[in-house]
């Protein structure tokens, strides 16, 4: 009776003794959850002390970086951690195709707590305003990427499109078949020097008409490339008074009609 007695007490020790262990590694294991959480989020570890940011034009370091935080925070984990701390700016070229942003380059400095940016601004070819929409900046592929003021004069090219369909950032404006021939016009306009005062893009039809302050009116077509046509207009200059002009008709390839 002793020794079973004696046996049965040190089997309830040993399951004493491995339930403390557990129980002790548990709590080991929980103090170390508890200090990476702290690390991660709340100690100034891994919190970045600078945003470096080069190659901005127009653009600020607040505006680049109101385009680029959608971009990182893009899992559960990323938008707790918050885009001040390191791990979240881990991809090297994020895509920032519907952005005003061409490029993104990424680089961390650990030791510095510090984000290196280099970005390449996508370039404004025009405004574009479509009835009950916001204007948007466009770019020689006809993306709309960035919302723009409703201006007028010649200095920026503001087009008025009929379409009554809504217009929204990462949105083409025309079809990518015609978007060429759609920067070549808007180009050629600025090239020619003419005063625009309303461009006018008819979707159904697929021309832009140009009204000028003093002058002729010009009309294009976005179905094929006008570089031959804009050549011809260019020479009319040395043999034609513009001024006296009604209109110039360029909506036919290789063809220039003019009143």
């Amino acid at each position: 009776m002793i020794q079973a007695y004696l046996d049965q007490h040190q089997i309830y020790r040993k399951r004493r003794n491995f339930r403390i262990k557990i129980y002790f590694g548990i709590l080991i294991l929980f103090l170390f959850f508890i200090l990476i959480f702290y690390l991660l989020v709340d100690s100034p570890v891994f919190q970045i002390r600078e945003f470096k940011i080069s190659g901005a034009q127009r653009l600020g370091n607040a505006e680049v970086l109101k385009i680029l935080s959608p971009v990182v925070l893009k899992t559960r984990t990323a938008i707790f951690l918050g885009t001040n701390n390191l791990f979240i700016w881990n991809e090297k070229e994020p895509d920032v195709s519907k952005s005003a942003l061409s490029e993104v380059s990424i680089r961390r400095e650990w030791l510095r707590q510090s984000i290196i940016i280099n970005i390449k601004e996508r370039e404004r070819l025009a405004i574009w305003c479509r009835i009950n929409s916001s204007c948007y900046w466009i770019d020689k592929d006809g993306m709309a990427f960035e919302e723009a003021p409703e201006t007028e004069g010649s200095l920026i090219l503001t087009v008025q499109d009929n379409s009554p369909e809504n217009l929204a950032q990462g949105e083409k404006v025309i079809e990518s078949r015609f978007a060429e021939n759609l920067s070549a016009i808007l180009e050629g306009i600025l090239e020619l020097k003419i005063p625009a005062k309303k461009i006018v893009f008819d979707k159904k039809l697929q021309e832009v008409r140009v009204e000028s302050y003093s002058g002729p009116d010009y009309f294009f077509s976005v179905r094929f490339n006008p570089k031959l046509n804009l050549e011809s207009l260019k020479s009319l200059e040395e043999k034609v008074d513009f001024k006296k002009a009604g209109y110039f008709d360029l909506r036919i390839e290789n063809r220039i009609f003019y009143k």
